[in-house]
């Protein structure tokens, strides 16, 4: 059995900044959740730090805490649901239409 590296310890990082939002986004899963270690491979110091920094990052407003809804959804079908139809059988003023 090989033993695996953890990331983080590989990239030489030695503490997670809860303002690297960059670097905890590739930790967290579309759904917003913290990726567990069986997925992420990060040792267990370095992830009790990366799920502190997640939540510090959350509480400081950096970070969502969930999904939004209403920003999944496409633009385009709102927009076609409410907006009201036009015909289009009116002439123009040169009376070539």
């Amino acid at each position: 059995m090989s033993k695996t590296i953890c990331p983080i310890e590989a990239l030489g990082i030695k503490q997670i900044d809860y303002k690297d939002t960059t670097f905890l986004r590739q930790y967290i899963t579309k759904f917003n959740k913290i990726v567990p270690r069986y997925y992420s491979n990060v040792a267990l110091k370095n992830q009790r730090k990366l799920a502190q920094a997640i939540k510090r990052a959350r509480y400081m407003a950096l970070l969502p805490y969930v999904l939004n809804p209403r920003a999944s959804a496409p633009a385009a079908t709102k927009i076609l649901a409410t907006a009201p139809v036009e015909i289009a059988s009116e002439k123009s003023e040169d009376g070539l239409i």
